[in-house]
């Protein structure tokens, strides 16, 4: 993966819409380069407290989501299910 300013952006974006998606109520987010993945931290307020969590989320994903609905929505159900699937910590 080229790590550009434009790739950071756009990626940080791309993130950024999928966590406004989930419709969380509070979040904060760090996007990463990591090989040919971005490593993406989470803290987002649940119900039960504030999470903390750390995905690794492959570029072409990433940047397909941005077009392509299907990998969108994958994404943002594999992000949802990774979000919530455990109390803070």
């Amino acid at each position: 993966m080229d790590l550009t300013a434009k790739n950071l952006t756009e990626a940080k974006e791309t993130v950024r819409n999928l966590l406004e998606q989930l419709g969380l109520t509070a979040y904060l987010f760090e996007v990463e380069p990591h090989a040919d993945q971005w490593q993406v931290r989470v803290e987002c307020a649940l119900d039960s407290g504030w999470q903390s969590s750390v995905l690794s989320i492959d570029d072409g994903a990433l940047r397909a989501c941005r077009t392509d609905r299907f990998v969108r929505d994958q994404m943002l159900a594999e992000l949802r299910k990774r979000l919530t699937a455990h109390g803070p910590g």
